[in-house]
C-alpha cells in the first residue's frame, strides 16, 4: 500500500504520525506529476480527485474508487482486498 498526495512532504509526515501510519506516503508537491499520469490532478484548485486503485504486484489493475469519501471507504477496500486475494 503507498500513498500519493499533492501536500508538502512535511504536511504528509505530520499526517502520517498522527493516524499513525505504516504505509510511504509520496509527495507530489510542485508539478503533480503523479496525480497527472494518474489522471487526477486539479491544478486549477491545488489537489487531486481523491481516488483509490488496487493495484495487484504485476501491474493488473483490480478497482477503481473514483470520489472517495472518507467514511466506510477504508473498510469497503479491505473487504474488496479479501475477495480478490483471499
Amino acid at each position: 500500500m503507498i500513498g500519493a498526495s499533492v501536500d508538502k512532504p512535511g504536511s504528509n509526515e505530520r499526517w502520517a504520525q498522527k493516524y499513525d501510519l505504516k504505509m510511504p506516503l509520496i509527495s507530489d508537491f510542485g508539478e503533480h506529476t503523479v496525480a497527472a499520469a494518474f489522471g487526477v490532478a486539479r491544478p486549477m484548485v491545488g489537489v487531486a480527485k481523491r481516488t483509490t486503485w488496487l493495484i495487484d504486484p504485476d501491474g493488473t489493475l483490480r478497482r477503481i474508487y473514483p470520489a472517495v469519501k472518507a467514511k466506510g471507504h477504508a473498510a469497503q477496500v479491505l473487504a474488496d482486498c479479501r475477495e480478490i486475494w483471499g
